[in-house]
């Protein structure tokens, strides 16, 4: 899948946590597997959809040799519709009505098709590896699509293009192949990809797939992997796991288990009744809660029930501990409850324009409390008042300034608290994010519309530093060069409207270096040449040739006349083996196969049809 490297291990790391592994697939055919290893996941193609990786069975066996013993599965998927593949359908009634066409419908049907055939694959390795239950085992794993520019896709072919029709296509054969692994029962389905190659394949796809979660390649250690775990993932959904370089492999790691909800507030009264539930994302199957700290105040179940022993005194108390699901994935919790306190419900600062700070009024809101909660005014009159029910005005028309309110909660069961409001006044506030992580190789598209609050009509932004790195027009639109270094940078200026409220602006935009695949040193390049074809062409039909020569790696592309399709189904370096499809009555004679690597190089051979 990509991303190969060499990783120095310590000497004596001979231990394996079920949080670190390795995929591996047909390139490993050789054996050496690792070990030890905390999971495996297995390719169940050769390369190509519609393939069968010729080892699976074997790989299969490793990785249910692992720490976690609970092997996962990717799939190789690909959209090159019906002008580069015999296998595109043609005559399909269902899940989708397919009648050969370049549609949607047919890319969900070749999606469907090719999920079938690589579940398949699964069910008989396991099979062959002696499992008693094949089909439950392959429908309980983890499940990954493969989505990399390496496969034939609408958007890329030039047949095709780029087009939103194109990543209609794209996208649908994706949710063809989702849609079979749901049918079957398959209920961990994620998604392999990059940023560059996920936007290319798709046209972006971020709302239609960010119900699946995210693996995403192309971190350079296990520090960088773990710490990418909180970058926003290339589909909008959750970031599941990191590749990495390990041992001259692919090392993936998990990313942990995430826990929710992680504090309450509640009063003295109620304590002796209270109990709430943990719950964690990222977890697959169920999960196992082991306390280690808060007892016998609080006290958490194994199936992450939070209770109290009884009525609490007023106070804080916290319960900590770990959990884990049934493959292997762990985490840790933390869970806060506030006895007797009452809490001001989270409130941002107020701004109101100058013209409007008479008639400004706002609500306050407490959590935790038993009944009415009563108000009590510390500071802030006569400009700002508070009444007891938590109801703050202004005392007339307010000078532009900073104002604030502060006083005590209580109830009539003696939980009690504390509130703050401030409001501004003729200030106008910068609302939204102030700062945004992207990567180098992202600028070209980058701009940001800054937003306000407080203000009365139109804000003029007026820039005063960060050109020409990146530039703000007077409506606030934020803009960066197409070429920027890694680093930091950082727009200032000030914001006025009609009314004479006025305020300052913000952003920060740092920008990371792309990720730049290891280097390494090839192997003497063996040239590109065909000498001869093996077998001829034959018009109506399909039929399997081959062509004789040297450099056939890396499943080159062949291409041909129109009416005359060829899909490689295996390369040894010296022999490409192909379907070759010819459409009916086409004209007999001496044709040309042009062979393509993915690096560009080419080369032709004649080939005969009778």
């Amino acid at each position: 899948m990509g991303f190969f490297a060499t990783l120095t291990i310590a000497a004596g790391a001979t231990s394996a946590t079920t949080s670190t592994g390795f995929d591996i697939s047909y390139p490993q055919c050789g054996g050496g597997f690792p070990s030890p290893a905390g999971f495996g996941i297995v390719g169940v193609n050769d390369g190509h959809p519609l393939t069968t990786n010729p080892c699976l069975a074997s790989e299969l066996g490793w990785a249910a040799a692992t720490s976690n013993a609970t092997p996962a599965f990717y799939l190789n998927t690909d959209s090159p519709g019906p002008a580069d593949t015999s296998a595109w359908p043609t005559s399909q009634q269902t899940p989708e009505v397919c009648t050969g066409g370049n549609s949607p419908a047919c890319s969900y049907d070749y999606g469907w098709n090719a999920a079938v055939l690589s579940f398949s694959n699964a069910v008989s390795a396991e099979t062959t590896d002696g499992s008693s239950s094949p089909t439950s085992q392959a429908v309980g794993a983890n499940w990954w699509l493969d989505v990399e520019t390496g496969n034939h896709w609408e958007t890329e072919e030039s047949g095709y293009g780029a087009t939103k029709a194109s990543d209609a296509i794209d996208q649908a054969e994706l949710q063809g192949t989702i849609a079979y692994l749901s049918s079957v029962g398959v209920v961990s389905i994620g998604i392999y990809s990059t940023s560059r190659q996920w936007t290319t394949i798709t046209g972006g796809g971020e709302t239609t797939f960010s119900k699946w979660q995210a693996w995403m390649p192309g971190y350079a250690s296990l520090a960088a992997a773990q710490a990418a775990c909180s970058t926003p993932s290339f589909n909008g959904g959750r970031v599941a796991m990191i590749q990495y370089p390990s041992r001259g492999l692919d090392g993936d790691y998990v990313c942990g288990l995430l826990s929710t909800p992680t504090s309450a507030s509640i009063s003295a009264g109620a304590s002796a009744t209270f109990t709430d539930q943990l719950a964690v994302t990222g977890n697959m199957g169920s999960v196992t809660y082991v306390q280690t700290s808060g007892s016998p105040d609080l006290t958490v179940s194994s199936a992450g029930l939070v209770a109290t022993s009884g009525a609490l005194a007023k106070g804080s108390y916290v319960a900590t501990g770990t959990t884990s699901d049934t493959n292997g994935h762990n985490g840790t919790f933390s869970f806060t409850l506030s006895v007797g306190t009452i809490t001001q419900s989270p409130v941002e600062p107020a701004s109101s324009s100058v013209a409007a700070s008479s008639a400004f009024t706002s609500q306050l809101a407490v959590t935790g409390n038993t009944g009415a909660v009563t108000y009590t005014q510390v500071s802030g009159a006569p400009q700002m008042t508070i009444s007891s029910t938590g109801l703050v005005g202004t005392d007339g028309q307010l000078a532009k300034g900073t104002y604030s309110v502060t006083g005590t909660t209580g109830d009539a069961s003696g939980d009690s608290g504390t509130f703050t409001f401030i409001l501004n006044v003729g200030t106008i506030t910068q609302s939204g994010q102030t700062t945004t992580t992207i990567a180098s190789s992202g600028l070209s598209a980058f701009t940001y519309q800054l937003a306000t609050s407080g203000n009365s009509g139109t804000v003029t932004f007026s820039q005063t530093t960060g050109t020409p790195n990146l530039t703000v027009s007077t409506s606030g639109l934020l803009t960066s060069l197409t070429t920027l270094a890694a680093g930091s940078y950082v727009a200032r200026g000030n914001t006025v409207d009609t009314s004479g409220d006025s305020g300052t602006f913000f952003y920060d935009l740092k920008v990371t270096a792309a990720s730049v695949p290891p280097v390494v040193v090839p192997p003497t390049v063996t040239p590109l040449v065909a000498t001869r074809v093996i077998g001829h062409a034959v018009a109506g039909r399909t039929v399997n040739l081959s062509i004789a020569g040297t450099g056939f790696n890396g499943r080159p592309k062949v291409t041909s006349h129109n009416g005359t399709s060829a899909l490689v189904t295996k390369d040894s370096g010296t022999l490409l083996t192909m379907r070759v499809t010819v459409k009916p009555r086409s004209r007999n004679g001496t044709f040309t196969f042009t062979v393509t690597l993915a690096n560009g190089d080419k080369c032709q051979v004649k080939y005969i049809q009778r």
